[in-house]
């Protein structure tokens, strides 16, 4: 029902806003089926009002050498992204003896 219920959020964002009663009738011919009223869709929505996003990272780096190395330079280009889905995350180092940590808090709300 959830998955139901963000498919048909996901459909009236990208037309636009909702149809209008009139025009709802049209909507069932799209494969969609039937609309769903308020009044059910109430039953399956979530929330709270207290919302917590942390994110602890930790590492140590110690008693390493690093002697006669050549770094280069990073580039992302301009079609890196191209046909990716989600959340692209790029990490990128050119140095030597470090840490890469990396964290992503997503916080999503659908109304």
């Amino acid at each position: 029902m959830i998955a139901a219920a963000a498919a048909l959020v996901g459909v009236s964002s990208i037309a636009g806003a909702a149809p209008a009663p009139s025009e709802r009738s049209s909507t069932i011919g799209n494969g969609l089926g039937a609309p769903v009223s308020a009044q059910t869709l109430s039953a399956y929505r979530g929330g709270h009002v207290f919302q917590l996003s942390e994110a602890n990272l930790s590492a140590q780096l110690s008693d390493n050498q690093a002697s006669n190395n050549i770094t280069g330079s990073n580039v992302v280009g301009t079609q890196a992204f191209s046909g990716s889905s989600g959340i692209p995350t790029v990490i990128q180092n050119s140095g030597n003896n470090v840490i890469i940590q990396n964290a992503t808090i997503l916080n999503l709300q659908m109304q």
